[in-house]
């Protein structure tokens, strides 16, 4: 029976037809054909493009396309299409995306560069004081784009405002009620608009108590605020409480991939810029260092292994197991280190919960550990009759286990109590205790009992 999924997409299959086209010198007909794809999948085929052949296409794309398309494209091709077009083509362009974006794309680029863009943009005076605010802030994720309504105004009044001045919105389904000097007062929703009174004032119908975030509030604290409450959008304010912008549901998206990128890259000791399509002289120095820790770590359990060197050498059946002691612990870290930080991160774990977290994730440890041990246990003595070599590598495993889980519990909260990254390089560094203190185990335990193993 024939699959009826494909893998293909329309993004796919045009890619290929655009390549034979600019292959043939057919540009015109190029445009046409991406022009008939929806600006998700054009973005595709843009960012699978080489530089040469976008440059057959950037500059006729039209500037509302061109727009939405950067609006698709993932940070890394974009970073890379951006520096492509002239600043007298991106500004304009930028005009026509919304403003934050607009003001990730100028973060992207050079300081020199940014300014020229900046002063070819038409909305150049809305988008300037949003460069101000840092990529990972409130501020720096926010769009200007909102409806904001006054008090005194009628229901009446306030349609009327929506109708004759069209004001930009990222989201219209929020709209926030300020004060003369633009503090934040109440939210009204749309609907509630839309059904009540025409004679209504809106400062009788609104909801004073309005969940915000400053400025300068990280945005995963934004993204778990927005997740909490189940809102579509998030009112910004600054240190006088003026509504200065809104955090929609799109951003909270893009914050959560970022986050979960950040966390998962800096467990395994990559930059967070890392990609597969960055140049290899930008990708190797970030690598190199962190595999540099992991051999000094390495090292660290290669002395350790050293000291025992003469048990190893009258009982060689203990190397065999070595490499499964010190990777059972170091699976048991990774799991544990891997429910701390995610717990962290999302706001569910704070470090007066540590001595209560540390107490359950022994508990499982210690079960998980005997069990295991008893099977490597079993393992052992089924393989070498030797009732002495079992309850060396059962007794080694339990340890290391219990040691790895301790590791993955303690490194993250540590981390977090220096203000440092809970996710920064963790996975090294528990390796590096169940590595050291696994062999040490195993080893030390042989030694004690070496006349019974030789």
């Amino acid at each position: 029976m024939p699959d009826d999924f494909s893998d293909i997409t329309p993004a796919d299959e045009a890619l290929e037809e655009t390549l034979r086209l600019l292959h043939e010198d057919r540009t015109g007909e190029a445009l046409t054909q991406l022009a008939t794809l929806h600006p998700a999948d054009q973005a595709e085929v843009i960012a699978q493009l080489d530089a040469s052949q976008r440059t057959m296409l950037l500059p006729r794309i039209p500037q509302e396309a061109l727009a939405q398309i950067l609006a698709y494209l993932n940070e890394e091709p974009r970073r890379s299409i951006v520096a492509e077009l002239a600043p007298d083509l991106l500004g304009p362009v930028l005009d026509q995306v919304e403003r934050d974006v607009a003001v990730d794309i100028l973060h992207e680029l050079p300081p020199e560069r940014a300014t020229a863009v900046l002063a070819g943009m038409a909305t150049a005076a809305a988008v300037a004081p949003l460069l101000a605010h840092t990529d990972d802030s409130a501020g720096g994720r926010m769009t200007s784009d909102f409806v904001a309504l006054q008090q005194e105004w009628t229901v009446d009044q306030s349609l009327s405002y929506l109708r004759q001045n069209h004001p930009q919105a990222e989201q219209a389904f929020y709209l926030y009620v300020t004060d003369e000097q633009e503090r934040l007062e109440g939210v009204v929703s749309l609907r509630q608009l839309v059904v009540s009174e025409p004679e209504a004032r809106i400062g009788e119908m609104m909801t004073p108590e309005v969940v915000s975030v400053h400025t300068t509030e990280d945005q995963e604290e934004t993204a778990r605020r927005i997740e909490r409450y189940d809102f579509v959008a998030l009112p910004v304010v600054d240190d006088e409480r003026r509504l200065v912008g809104v955090v929609s549901v799109d951003d909270l998206i893009d914050v959560i991939e970022a986050e979960a990128t950040e966390d998962m890259y800096r467990m395994a000791g990559l930059a967070e810029s890392e990609s597969l399509l960055r140049p290899l002289a930008s990708s190797a120095l970030p690598r190199l260092g962190w595999l540099l820790i992991a051999l000094v770590s390495m090292s660290m359990a290669a002395i350790m292994v050293n000291v025992f060197e003469e048990t190893i050498a009258k009982a060689a059946a203990l190397a065999v197991f070595m490499p499964v002691i010190a990777g059972l612990g170091g699976n048991a870290g990774i799991q544990t280190i891997t429910l701390v930080v995610r717990s962290m991160t999302l706001g569910e774990l704070e470090l007066r919960q540590a001595s209560r977290v540390l107490r359950r994730e022994l508990a499982l440890a210690i079960a998980n550990g005997v069990v295991i041990g008893v099977l490597v246990g079993i393992l052992a003595f089924a393989w070498k009759g030797n009732v002495a070599l079992g309850v060396v590598a059962g007794a080694a495993v339990l340890l290391n286990i219990v040691t790895g889980v301790m590791a993955g519990v303690l490194v993250p909260l540590s981390l977090r109590a220096l203000r440092l990254d809970p996710a920064l390089a963790s996975g090294v560094l528990v390796t590096t205790f169940t590595d050291v203190l696994g062999f040490f185990f195993f080893l030390g335990l042989a030694t004690l009992m070496i006349d019974r193993l030789a």
